[in-house]
C-alpha cells in the first residue's frame, strides 16, 4: 500500500507515529533456527520455494515450524515423484514443546520448487502439502491418507487452495481454473465478468474422504472456511462488490448483514473466520469482530497501524500490525507513505483486553496463537514463544 503525499503534511504525522506504546514482553523460550538445521526466515527470497515456511500450533503443547530447503547436491535427472519434485528440495519440519522449546520430532519430506504448506486439523493431526500432493498425518507422525491435487492444464491460470475449518473437522479444497480475468475500469465499472471454473471440495479432516462438492462459475476475491458454511464474497461476480455472505456446502450464497455501521476506512475490508461463531473484518487502521448473526462483538481503531492479517484460536485473536513509514521521493519534497511490519498483538475477545504486544525486528513475521493465548513468532533466525501471562 502506498499513497503519495507532500513531505510537509507527513512531518507532523511522523512525529505522532514515532513513539508506539506497548506491553513489555519476555519470551518463555527461544529456539535458534540455524542450530535446528533451518535457515533464517528473513532469507532473500529469489524463488518461490524460498517463501514456503511457517509456524503453527498442532496442539496447545506442540509448536511446529517448517521450511523448504534445497539439497546440498543436485539430484540426478529422473522421474518426478508424487510431490512433483525430483529430489532437489525437501520440506523440513520441527515439532517443539510449547513448554520449553525442546525438539520432539524432526521430519524431512521430499517436495517440489512450488508450493509447500502445513496445516493443523485437530487433536495433533496435521496436513502437509508438497507440490501436487496432500498428506494427512496422525499425532504419532504416521501418514494416514493422501490425496492428489491434479492440474487439468486447460486454463492459463490454475491453482489449488487448501484450508481447514476453525474446529479442524473439515478440509476445504478450491480448484480454480481462470480462463479469462474480469476487466474493471478505474471507476469500478465492469467490462465483463471473466470466465472461470472453481470446483469446491469439502473433505472429512480425519480421512480426507470427500463429503460434499459444488462448482462456481467465478473466482472468489476472499473466502474463509467455517465448520458448516464458507464465509465469502459474492460468487455471482469474479470481482468483489463489497458484500460478505455465507456459502453453504451446496453452493448456495446468502448475504451477511451487519446490525451496525462499519468504521470508515480508506481501503476495502478483508475478512477471516475467528471461530465457529466469529468473523474478523480487517480494514487498514481498524478491525471488527462480529458474530455470524451480524452483531458487533469487539472492535479496535488505531491510526498508527494497518491491520493486515489475523489468526484466532479459542477466545484469542492475534493481529499483525504494520507501521506507517515515510520515504522521500526525489528532490522536490514529495514523499511516499508506506508500511512495514511492526508488531503482533494478541487480544482476549471474552474480556476485550489486549494481552500481548510483541515488536518485530525483521521484515516479515510468521506467527500463530493457541487457544490458551500463547503466541509463537518466527522473527528472522529465531522462534520465540510468549505466554499471555508473560508480562514483566
Amino acid at each position: 500500500m502506498n499513497c503519495r503525499l507532500p513531505m510537509r503534511y507527513l512531518a507532523a504525522l511522523w512525529l505522532f507515529l514515532i513513539a508506539v506504546p506497548g506491553l513489555a514482553e519476555t519470551p518463555r523460550w527461544e529456539f535458534s533456527l540455524e542450530k535446528g538445521g533451518l535457515q533464517s526466515f528473513d532469507r532473500q527470497a529469489t524463488a518461490v520455494w524460498m517463501k514456503q515456511q511457517g509456524v503453527l500450533f498442532l496442539t496447545p503443547e506442540w509448536v511446529l515450524v517448517y521450511q523448504v530447503n534445497r539439497t546440498a547436491r543436485q539430484a540426478e535427472l529422473g522421474q518426478r515423484g508424487a510431490s512433483g519434485g525430483a529430489g532437489n528440495f525437501f520440506l523440513s519440519l520441527k515439532v517443539l514443546s510449547a513448554q520449553d522449546g525442546r525438539v520432539i520430532k524432526s521430519m524431512n519430506l521430499p517436495t517440489s520448487a512450488s508450493l509447500s504448506h502445513v496445516l493443523a486439523t485437530r487433536g495433533g493431526s496435521f496436513l502437509v502439502r508438497t507440490g501436487n500432493m496432500l498428506y494427512l498425518y496422525s499425532p504419532a507422525f504416521e501418514q494416514l491418507a493422501a490425496r492428489e491435487l491434479p492440474l487439468a492444464k486447460e486454463a492459463p491460470n490454475e491453482d489449488w487452495q487448501v484450508r481447514v475449518s476453525p474446529a479442524g473437522e473439515k478440509v476445504v479444497l478450491f480448484h480454480e481454473q481462470v480462463f479469462t480475468t474480469a476487466e474493471i475500469l478505474p471507476d469500478n465499472s465492469v467490462l465483463h465478468d471473466g470466465k472461470a471454473k472453481v470446483d469446491v471440495l469439502i473433505l472429512n479432516a480425519e480421512t480426507l474422504a470427500q463429503e460434499r462438492a459444488f462448482t462456481l462459475s467465478h473466482t472468489l476475491p476472499f473466502w474463509a472456511p467455517g465448520d458448516e458454511v464458507l464465509i465469502s464474497s459474492n460468487p455471482a461476480h469474479s470481482y468483489t462488490d463489497g458484500q460478505v455472505g455465507t456459502l453453504n456446502f451446496n453452493g448456495e450464497w446468502s448475504p451477511l448483514t451487519a446490525n451496525f455501521l462499519l468504521d470508515r476506512t480508506f481501503c476495502r475490508y478483508n475478512m477471516t473466520t475467528a471461530s465457529e461463531e466469529r468473523v474478523v473484518l480487517l480494514g487498514c487502521e481498524t478491525f471488527t469482530v462480529m458474530s455470524m448473526t451480524g452483531e458487533r462483538l469487539y472492535s479496535r481503531h488505531d491510526a498508527r497501524y494497518v491491520f493486515v492479517s489475523a489468526l484466532a484460536a479459542g477466545s484469542y485473536l492475534a493481529v499483525q500490525c504494520d507501521r506507517y513509514r515515510m520515504e522521500q521521493i526525489g528532490l522536490n519534497g514529495g514523499g511516499s507513505l508506506g508500511t512495514r511490519v511492526d508488531r503482533i498483538e494478541v487480544f482476549d475477545l471474552d474480556t476485550r483486553q489486549r494481552r500481548l504486544s510483541v515488536p518485530i525486528r525483521g521484515d516479515v513475521a510468521y506467527y500463530d496463537v493457541s487457544p490458551q493465548g500463547a503466541l509463537a513468532i518466527v522473527d528472522g533466525g529465531s522462534l520465540h514463544l510468549y505466554a499471555a501471562d508473560s508480562h514483566h
